[in-house]
């Protein structure tokens, strides 16, 4: 095993290393902002803070960063030149603060070290029109959007990458090459890009296996990523950001070379590191100092490149390197430098041009048998229905899963692949989905879920989409009033919002009328208990666990289960108590196929159908016809399962008795006519207000803004 406190203490050991070699930038963007009158450096030593998203020693993307400005502030002096730093601030909010408080203390730059801190920098930056900031990496300095204080730079880690590749090609003997990766984004995207363009150049039939494991930090998926390159036959690894410590690791096990990239990494696993590309920000932070102290605070975008020496190739002197493989990797470099080379030249084939790619960015998994998988699944039905069409996806975008990551910095990544349509799923991307639109003028984004266009918020290529799941929820609570036999209903709830009320809502006006209507009973003494675990699902130490939910509504009587939240916790959990001969039955949500987790106490699913409206959506924009609209589709009452027809689908629990089910196909057929509306009047609100008076029916704008939940229902509304 791999043993992680001999890297730590390693690591530690490393933290005292800096880099001294200094060369003059070049800027790669044109616009500038230039000072509008003569501007006095103040008194005192120029002082910068820096944000960044690991730790100062991790021999990778923070520590070049540091061991550059520790080499400024030696060759300036300490009198001349402080610096301040904030380290690990892998979650982007905790970085925020740190570089508006950094800003609020009057540091002369401020740098957000992580491309997934622009979003939150484009924010900040504005507020302090004094200070100057930088921003990488990335060649984005926001001076189209009026922003003229921010600096921007990158490293062109293709360029060392190509390098590396290229080595590692000439080493290899099972022609296979591993990479682990961590989220596909910024300079980890471009150093593989470029690894698997040098290595592919070299041996044409050599083959590249790229894993992304997701996450920055994570030391142990990195290690898994390794084993599972190993495992397939790579004999030659590289890998990016700070969790490859655990990658390396794996190489050293088993005597894998290893490229390294950001720091030297020799000195990790001395026998088995080949060659590593070190970052020198020196050759940045020189430059963009200078045009601080001579009142220039933005505008101007850089780039290390192994030309103007801010990339470098550190060659392992314990590695015995064959003569013949390095005079070619000193080749490559001189070629990349002269312009006889150049990187993209060997990248994979363009796209086709009437290729229509689309993104998907998801919340969840896509196998989560929920929500994520249901959109998922809406893109691979555009696949097999548009000729031409490819989907792109990023799953798990949120806090718990990849707190590094950032919408922007996914849907940079989506557009630069080419997606013309990007699809946002979930109401957690509504506001950042309205800054990406606006970014990108030429692609449309769909935020599921959101009303951007209905409240006029929305730039004209951002539009929304949203099933009527509703009619499918009022149908969910009809199959559990009709089966109850305590007349006790657990609602399992994810968040509270405008959407979630109106939904569990629905579910709610379903059970009463059916209570009253087909079992005869008072809906008044229906027992519907909503619990909010806080997300839409389970985030350890974040949310409440919705098994332990579950589990406390079965213990205290309930014997219906219905699920608002993405993943399959209701039925799952119902579906062991069952089997341990308890009597309840569930509802789960999202997802058609929910029921199969536990078939014999499943009453049914109410579940969303994307692939019809994503396949409109795209051949609107592929003909040119595609408008701006906000659309909440209605389900395809003649027949709920038609899945080319229907937006929101019902489909039959094999736990109903065909008694039962013959009821709620009644109850169907009403709502379907319409002579069945649950929500007509009287309606109260939980706090005992009338919301709709007796034989009013609510608008479609008094269910989509549902205030509170209904009166009678236990469980909070805000």
């Amino acid at each position: 095993m791999f043993k992680y406190q001999k890297w730590i203490g390693v690591l530690i050991l490393l933290a005292i290393l800096v880099s001294a070699c200094r060369t003059s930038a070049e800027p790669t963007e044109v616009a500038t902002t230039a000072p509008t009158e003569e501007v006095v450096a103040p008194a005192g030593p120029f002082k910068v803070a820096v944000v960044m998203p690991s730790a100062i020693n991790d021999l990778a993307f923070s520590q070049s960063m540091y061991d550059a400005l520790t080499a400024i502030q030696n060759e300036m002096g300490a009198d001349n030149f402080e610096f301040a730093y904030s380290e690990g601030m892998f979650v982007v909010d905790d970085a925020a603060a740190a570089l508006r408080d950094y800003a609020s203390q009057g540091y002369n730059l401020v740098i957000a070290h992580g491309s997934q801190y622009g979003s939150s920098l484009q924010e900040i930056a504005p507020d302090f029109p004094d200070t100057a900031f930088a921003w990488g990496t990335t060649v984005d300095t926001f001076a189209d959007q009026g922003i003229n204080n921010v600096f921007a730079y990158e490293a062109r880690s293709e360029e060392g990458g190509y390098v590396n590749g290229v080595i590692a090609a000439l080493l290899s003997q099972s022609n296979i090459l591993g990479v682990v990766g961590p989220i596909e984004t910024g300079d980890a995207k471009l150093y593989i890009d470029g690894f698997s363009a040098g290595a592919k150049a070299t041996k044409p039939d050599l083959d590249v296996n790229v894993l992304y494991t997701g996450s920055f930090s994570d030391v142990a998926l990195a290690s898994e990523a390794a084993q599972t390159h190993v495992q397939a036959g790579a004999d030659g690894l590289t890998g990016t950001a700070q969790m490859v410590v655990g990658a390396i690791g794996v190489a050293e096990e088993n005597m894998v070379p290893w490229f390294g990239t950001q720091a030297d990494q020799a000195s990790l696993a001395p026998d088995i590191v080949v060659a590593s590309q070190v970052y020198d920000w020196t050759v940045v932070l020189d430059e963009i100092i200078s045009l601080v102290k001579g009142g220039t605070l933005g505008g101007e975008a850089y780039a290390l490149t192994l030309a103007n020496g801010g990339l470098k190739i550190a060659y392992n002197p314990g590695y015995d390197l064959p003569a013949d493989v390095k005079a070619k990797a000193d080749e490559t470099m001189q070629g990349i430098i002269s312009g006889s080379i150049t990187v993209g030249e060997a990248a994979p084939p363009p796209v086709v041009a009437e290729e229509l790619v689309f993104g998907m960015v998801l919340v969840g998994p896509r196998n989560d048998r929920g929500w994520s998988q249901a959109h998922f699944e809406g893109g691979e039905y555009v696949e097999q229905n548009l000729p031409g069409s490819r989907m792109i996806f990023f799953e798990s975008l949120n806090a718990g899963d990849k707190p590094e990551a950032t919408l922007e910095g996914v849907v940079d990544d989506m557009v630069a692949d080419g997606a013309k349509v990007i699809f946002t799923t979930s109401d957690e991307f509504e506001e950042d989905t309205l800054g990406v639109a606006e970014k990108y003028p030429d692609v449309i984004f769909i935020n599921i879920s959101g009303d951007d266009v209905l409240t006029g918020e929305a730039s004209p290529n951002l539009g929304n989409i949203m099933g009527r799941m509703e009619d499918m929820k009022a149908i969910a609570g009809c199959a559990a009033a009709l089966n109850t036999e305590t007349g006790k209903l657990g609602y399992l709830g994810p968040l509270i919002n405008f959407e979630t009320r109106r939904l569990t809502a629905s579910a709610y006006l379903g059970a009463r009328y059916c209570y009253e209507n087909y079992r005869g009973l008072n809906p008044d003494e229906l027992d519907f208990t909503v619990t909010w675990i806080g997300f839409w699902f389970n985030i350890p130490g974040v949310t409440l666990d919705p098994t332990e939910v579950v589990n406390s509504f079965i213990d205290g009587g309930a014997d219906v289960i219905l699920s608002g939240i993405d993943t399959t916790e209701a039925i799952d959990v119902s579906g062991q108590r069952a089997a341990r001969g308890d009597n309840v039955w569930a509802i789960p949500y999202d997802y058609e196929g929910a029921c199969d987790a536990a078939p014999d106490i499943c009453l049914g699913v109410p579940y969303f159908n994307w692939g019809p409206a994503y396949l409109e959506t795209i051949t609107g924009v592929q003909d040119g016809t595609w408008t701006q609209s906000w659309d909440w589709n209605p389900p395809n009452w003649e027949d709920l399962t038609d899945n080319a027809k229907t937006a929101a689908g019902w489909i039959n629990g094999p736990g109903m008795s065909a008694e039962l089910q013959a009821q709620l196909d009644e109850f169907i057929a009403g709502l379907a006519s319409g002579e069945i509306n649950v929500w007509t009047g009287p309606i109260n609100l939980q706090d005992g207000n009338e919301y709709i008076a007796a034989g009013a029916t609510a608008t479609d704008s008094e269910i989509w803004y549902l205030p509170q939940l209904l009166e009678g229902m236990e469980g909070p509304s805000e």
